[in-house]
């Protein structure tokens, strides 16, 4: 059965159990009434036979009383098959119409097939229903088929034989359509209570997975290759719809806009995370602005693609306003501090110069007062290292320059600390180091970079300051043999005032913010600093920077 016969079907078993029983039952009969009643009116003329107007009325009213009785009866009250009195009544009807008169009415033995059907689709046994079925025609066409036995097997005799045969044909296809039927009526209940299981246990995890998703404290919300939004959690309409933002590109724009790092520089439409999310870029971390003035909110971004054929993606928005402001704040005043220890350390470095420069000091005063001059300029330098680490808009210059004299420069800069610490100052340079960098800030990386090489390097180490081309890649490399790092603080050492255990047990002077400076000068030239250490045999730091100009 196709698709289409299973809904009419449906549709049909819907509409019975909607009607009354008697109702039912006498669509049953309805068929049968009309059809007779279209005979009698059509063809009066055996009703004017006095022989077979008796059976013709007996007949006519016993369909009439079948079908009031249809309608009289309250066939819910009473056994389920006692309603297949009336198809017993019609054949009966049937018998005697058709055998009446001078034959003109055998014809309607066809007429059987309406209690047929009924019979072989009510009744519950199918020995009975076959019996029935093939026994109630067979006793319809008995007269003919006498008479046929008398006149030695005329040609009638066959029609009387293939009334009952044709009708048990009848009954056994529709007693197999039933059959299929009823099968298919079971897998759809068995379905149906199948996809309601499924229906309530889907709306149970919807329930559960909304309910967790609310309880959580992060902005959640799922979008479509569109970018738009297609779920999402409270929180993230607390984060953003709330405070306006529009996700979709509608004519009118967000009323607000994603903003950088540093709360100035609007975002490019193309960089929103919507948009790369829904490109399928992971985005880990980022921190985006959301508006400007106090009602400002800084956003940590995570964002993963959804697999499949349908795409879209994940995003999860973490309220970091609090701690991008402690920052800032922690920032500015390391700044201010900062300043205001450059200014009253420039007049004693002026002094001290002043001072030195006469000729009356003995030896010992001379010592004294150097040593002040070299505490003053470390202070200084201190003073620098934490202004720079503090502010995130550094200027970095980028323009084409060699950085072989770069690198010779902060190599004789360091050889009197070297030897100084006494330690060996190795320098390999190749010919031609071409790359797009700001010198200052690389010759600054490089000073970090050599100045820790000395101070954790024991007396009679070896420091080697080598610089190569590699794959499109300057590579710095500042190899010593001190102390080490151990696996478990290498990951760190690029925080900002992060030094390790054996730096602070060793009592050597820093603040450990040399190397985190180091790491963002690599990162605004688009390189990378990297680290191999072994502790007790010294550490490889190499700053990476790409590689260009003349040479290439």
């Amino acid at each position: 059965m196709s698709a289409n016969e299973q809904v009419v079907v449906q549709r049909a078993q819907k509409y019975l159990q909607r009607l009354r029983s008697t109702s039912r039952v006498a669509l049953w009969q309805l068929p049968l009434v009309a059809a007779i009643v279209i005979v009698a009116v059509a063809a009066p003329g055996p009703w004017n036979s006095e022989s077979a107007r008796p059976l013709i009325i007996a007949g006519f009213l016993l369909v009439c009383g079948a079908g009031a009785a249809c309608l009289t009866v309250p066939w819910d009250r009473l056994p389920e098959q006692t309603v297949l009195v009336i198809p017993i009544a019609d054949l009966v009807s049937i018998g005697l119409i058709r055998n009446a008169g001078d034959g003109t009415l055998q014809g309607l033995g066809t007429l059987a097939v309406f209690p047929v059907i009924w019979i072989a689709v009510s009744m519950r046994s199918v020995v009975w229903t076959l019996v029935t079925c093939f026994v109630g025609p067979l006793l319809i066409s008995t007269p003919t088929l006498t008479e046929a036995v008398r006149r030695g097997f005329p040609a009638g005799a066959s029609y009387s034989l293939l009334l009952p045969v044709l009708m048990l044909t009848v009954a056994v296809a529709i007693r197999a359509a039933t059959a299929g039927l009823r099968v298919q009526e079971r897998l759809l209940r068995t379905q149906r209570e199948q996809l309601r299981a499924l229906l309530a246990e889907s709306q149970s995890t919807e329930r559960l997975l909304a309910a967790i998703l609310d309880a959580v404290n992060v902005g959640i919300v799922a979008i479509g290759p569109d970018g738009l939004p297609v779920r999402s959690n409270r929180r993230f309409k607390e984060l953003l719809a709330a405070s306006g933002w529009i996700p979709a590109m509608s004519a009118g724009g967000p009323k607000l806009a994603f903003l950088a790092q540093d709360r100035r520089t609007p975002v490019a439409r193309e960089q929103w995370p919507f948009v790369r999310a829904a490109a399928g870029e992971r985005i880990d971390g980022e921190v985006y602005w959301l508006g400007t003035g106090p009602d400002a909110v800084a956003l940590s971004i995570v964002a993963r693609p959804i697999e499949g054929p349908e795409g879209g993606a994940v995003l999860a928005f973490g309220d970091v306003t609090a701690l991008a402001t402690a920052v800032d704040d922690k920032a500015e005043l390391v700044r201010t501090v900062a300043h205001e220890f450059r200014s009253p350390l420039t007049a004693v470095l002026g002094n001290l110069d002043l001072v030195l420069e006469s000729e009356q000091l003995t030896p010992d005063d001379r010592l004294r007062l150097e040593v002040a001059e070299r505490s003053a300029e470390r202070l200084l330098h201190l003073a620098a290292d934490l202004v720079a680490s503090s502010s995130n808009a550094i200027p970095v210059r980028l323009g084409f320059a060699d950085l072989r004299p770069v690198l010779e420069g902060r190599a004789d800069a360091a050889r009197l600390a070297a030897v100084a610490a006494g330690v060996q100052l190795a320098v390999e340079l190749e010919d031609s180091l071409w790359a797009r960098i700001d010198p200052l800030r690389v010759g600054q990386a490089v000073d970090n970079l050599l100045s820790n090489a000395i101070k954790y390097s024991p007396d009679g180490g070896t420091i080697t300051l080598r610089a190569r081309r590699s794959e499109g890649w300057v590579a710095i490399e500042v190899r010593d043999s001190g102390m080490g790092i151990s696996a478990d603080e290498r990951e760190r050492i690029f925080e900002r005032f992060f030094r390790t255990s054996e730096a602070r047990r060793s009592d050597i002077p820093g603040v450990g913010l040399g190397l985190a400076l180091c790491s963002w000068i690599a990162e605004r030239h688009g390189g990378r600093l990297e680290v191999v250490s072994d502790p007790g045999r010294g550490s490889v730091f190499t700053l990476y920077l790409p590689a260009s100009g003349p040479s290439d």
